[in-house]
């Protein structure tokens, strides 16, 4: 029942935005021909309205318009908005130009983009304003094993968008037999990645018997189980787990596409890779392209291309760091070209030879995954497809995000892979581009922060107390 309402509300959200729309063409139209247009100039219009429509729908659903994007922020859901109608005028554009339907205004177009943002932004506002309202403001209880572990959620709730949670405290997993006094006070309880199996089974237990929703990190196991199929043996029911890769016939898709997109964009994108080659030669000493070793498919070796967008010699005293943000290796050409990913377009070569795919997990050098696998055994797994130029921990996290925060992302890309996925990833890429806060570096622990959090959680004060005395 439950999924049957959810399918009609997606199907008259569908519907509204394809009226919407459409109905700025018409706007349009009569903007244009001060309400008097000739039938030349709307038959055109009329014969690419089916075309029109389905384009809006296609935008939509590769930018994630038609998932359940409740608790994301405003100006994500802008973004994306602004980014499909842009590709619906591309494609409406193209049309004209296959059709030969010249006598289209290209003003009309133009025009009716313009409304477009603003009125479908609009409509989808007062909607995002109505699910903050049911769903916002939810009193958050943060359960964990470690405090150092509740602070980090903590930082994750303040970090997201405003006015969806309120951090109400921090309990720890020990005490759980006290856990149902706090339910009343409550409306989400998150729970620790550090949490074990037994713990966090009976605290979601307790949670459903309260009604009370829960938010749970998810371990590596569960994301491998992720489309797996029930099966019985005799009177057992199993479920069929295999191992993360991707299968023949997917293979030779994404291959061909990696082939036609890649060559296609190195075309393209020449004529700004010249201009970055110049500018970096003439702004600092050094090679423009730097070469590095990475572990890509099968933990095979090899030389990533990139732009170079720090000093020569970078790690010539450090030995491999992570870069940070703020990082003063890095060269003002360098910070651009980072923050608008403008440095991994020589990549693109690397798909051409098979050594990389334009969607996949994003590649690491030897000594960082030699770190990485010592103290996340599971980091193998991305290792079982080849790393691409973006990927889904590209567009959903953050550049500072967490090795094993990242590496969910990157096993549920494998376990869930399509065709459409990569395009929607690609597409999704975009947006992270013009969000150029989601390009920053490492990001370091601020003190002040977590003194206000652990006074939150009454920890702050009585540890000065026990240090004092």
């Amino acid at each position: 029942m439950r999924g049957n309402t959810l399918k009609l509300r997606l199907f008259l959200l569908a519907m509204l935005d394809v009226g919407l729309l459409n109905a700025c063409y018409v706007i349009a139209f009569l903007s244009r021909f001060s309400f008097d247009v000739p039938l030349r100039n709307v038959k055109p219009y009329l014969a690419l309205f089916p075309w029109i429509s389905l384009f809006c729908l296609i935008a939509f659903y590769m930018f994630d318009l038609y998932s359940d994007w409740k608790r994301k922020s405003l100006h994500h859901l802008l973004y994306t908005i602004f980014l499909s109608v842009l590709l619906v005028m591309v494609l409406t554009m193209s049309m004209t130009y296959m059709g030969k339907g010249f006598s289209f205004p290209r003003s009309v177009i133009l025009f009716a983009t313009f409304l477009q943002f603003f009125v479908l932004g609009f409509s989808r506002y007062l909607i995002w304003q109505l699910a903050r309202k049911k769903h916002g403001s939810k009193k958050v209880l943060i359960v964990g094993d470690s405090l150092d572990s509740g602070v980090s959620l903590a930082e994750k709730c303040m970090n997201h968008s405003k006015g969806w949670f309120i951090i109400h405290g921090f309990f720890p997993a020990h005490s759980r037999r006290l856990l149902h006094k706090k339910m009343a006070e409550v409306d989400v309880v998150l729970l620790g990645p550090d949490l074990n199996r037994e713990d966090k089974a009976e605290i979601i237990s307790l949670c459903i018997k309260h009604e009370k929703e829960v938010l749970a990190v998810p371990e590596m196991v569960e994301l491998l189980a992720i489309e797996s199929e029930l099966q019985q043996i005799d009177d057992l029911l199993v479920l069929s787990i295999q191992p993360p890769r991707f299968v023949p016939r997917k293979l030779l898709v994404k291959r061909c596409f990696d082939l036609l997109v890649s060559g296609f964009l190195i075309l393209l994108l020449a004529p700004v890779m010249l201009l970055l080659y110049v500018l970096i030669k003439l702004s600092s000493p050094g090679p423009a392209i730097f070469k590095q070793e990475r572990l890509g498919e099968g933990g095979r070796s090899y030389l990533i291309y990139k732009f170079r967008s720090m000093v020569v010699d970078a790690e010539k005293s450090t030995g491999p760091v992570l870069a940070a943000a703020k990082d003063p290796r890095i060269t003002p050409i360098g910070r651009f070209m980072r923050s608008t990913r403008l440095d991994e377009i020589p990549q693109l070569f690397n798909v051409l030879k098979g050594e990389m795919s334009l969607v996949g997990p994003r590649p690491e050098r030897p000594f960082f995954i030699q770190q990485f696998q010592e103290s996340i055994p599971d980091y193998a797994y991305r290792l079982s497809v080849k790393p691409g130029i973006t990927g889904l921990a590209q567009i959903l996290a953050n550049y500072s995000t967490k090795v094993e925060d990242k590496l969910r992302f990157d096993i549920l890309y494998v376990k869930t892979y399509s065709f459409v996925l990569d395009i929607k990833i690609l597409l999704q890429t975009i947006r992270v581009v013009l969000q150029r806060e989601q390009a920053a570096g490492v990001a370091y622990e601020n003190d002040e922060n977590k003194k206000k959090l652990l006074r939150l959680f009454g920890y702050y004060d009585m540890a000065n107390t026990a240090n004092n005395e």
